[in-house]
């Protein structure tokens, strides 16, 4: 019971960080290195217009204070594309070592402003709640309903609406898409912000239960690596059964070794599986 209930939170905290990062190498073959930014830009956001723009004010004020950081995480991903990424983004080279850059830069402006020692948010929901022999944190419970009601939108509204026909037009064949009147710019624009947002959503959720500090960045980028790889480059589906398998894989090792292995096994996971099965589960072969 307490392996499949860790595994559940563990695999949907990483489900929506890797199938943002996972849609946006779908539609427009990016390779955001800063995806992990923006999860970092959703805890500090949080921490800051709760505890500065509302001071600390209600279990409402700190609900807004993820909204507006989550509204703020997608306009900052948009204006970065429009400006830095859109005019090159052709150049995969390009593409990465300018996200590799913006990263590491907005880690330095908020060890900055914040220092290193790390901000604190509060939970939505205080407490915890007793399964069988195991007692969860509440705010990592409700990472289980959100997940599940994000995912089922984010696969209704590529599906279902025009703009998410659009941008599915796009991954798959992009010059047909072109051709059938889709502006793939303004879709690659679209999707690169609700990437960020998704992102964000991550971060803000797992702020109260973590560290906030600024090097926290670079976990959600190596387990988006790890898990889009596993699942194979490009596939959806495939991102979303990886990181439940990656998530029950650490929580099973943690059980049986310790916590600090079970780190590692993003980075083994990325070399096992180019090495076996480059295809991974649902993708392509990476050439």
């Amino acid at each position: 019971m307490e392996i499949l209930i860790l595994g559940l939170v563990r695999g949907s905290l990483y489900s929506l960080i890797s199938v943002g990062f996972v849609l946006i190498f779908s539609v427009g073959g990016v390779l955001n290195l800063a995806h992990g930014t923006y999860y970092m830009l959703g805890a500090y956001l949080t921490f800051i217009f709760y505890s500065l723009v509302f001071h600390g004010a209600s279990t409402g004020g700190l609900i807004f204070s993820v909204f507006l950081a989550l509204v703020c995480v997608g306009l900052i991903a948009g204006v970065i594309y429009y400006i830095l990424l859109r005019p090159n983004i052709q150049s995969v080279i390009y593409v990465m070592v300018l996200t590799l850059a913006l990263a590491l830069f907005v880690s330095e402006v908020m060890s900055l402003f914040f220092g290193v020692s790390g901000a604190s948010v509060p939970s939505l929901i205080e407490g915890s709640t007793k399964i069988g022999n195991l007692k969860v944190v509440n705010q990592q419970l409700i990472l289980l309903p959100i997940t599940m009601f994000v995912l089922p939108g984010l696969w209704l509204f590529l599906k279902k609406t025009r703009m998410g026909q659009g941008i599915d037009a796009v991954a798959q064949q992009r010059m047909a898409a072109i051709l059938m009147g889709v502006d793939a710019d303004r879709a690659l624009l679209i999707t690169y912000s609700m990437s960020a947002i998704m992102a964000g959503l991550a971060g803000a959720l797992i702020a109260p239960v973590s560290s906030v500090v600024p090097d926290m960045w670079l976990f959600p980028l190596i387990k988006a690596f790890a898990i889009a790889i596993l699942g194979g480059i490009g596939s959806l589906l495939g991102a979303i059964i990886a990181s439940f398998l990656l998530g029950y894989a650490e929580v099973f090792t943690s059980f049986l070794i310790g916590e600090h292995l079970s780190e590692m096994l993003a980075l083994v996971t990325i070399a096992v599986v180019l090495l076996v099965k480059p295809s991974g589960i649902l993708g392509q072969k990476i050439r």
